[in-house]
């Protein structure tokens, strides 16, 4: 059964707006969680999914310019938080020494 290009328009609307919650999540998390709370491997792919599909929201036809809007925030959120997280334990403690972050896995 064929869709109307209407229908299929306002699927992808819907999706994208549907992934909003995902930059909002990470915006969220920017301000709430600690660092030790980051998973750097989830981060980096939510971060590599949202450049594709930012570059795929572009190039079809017609372009979703929401979902671009939607990807660019995302990865973009998920690039700061892994900034967060590198940043993590890289002051020096009180007596000077570099800090040492231990390792979760």
């Amino acid at each position: 059964m064929p869709f109307s290009p209407q229908f299929v328009r306002f699927v992808g609307y819907v999706g994208a707006a549907a992934n909003w919650t995902i930059p909002i999540a990470a915006m969220g998390n920017l301000y709430k969680q600690p660092a030790t709370s980051i998973d750097p491997v989830m981060t980096s792919v939510l971060a590599c999914y949202s450049m594709v599909f930012f570059r795929w929201s572009i190039a079809i036809a017609p372009p979703n310019y929401p979902l671009m809007l939607c990807h660019t925030a995302n990865a973009t959120l998920q690039l700061v938080n892994l900034g967060k997280y590198a940043a993590y334990g890289r002051g020096p403690t009180p007596d000077g020494k570099p800090a040492v972050r231990e390792s979760s896995h």
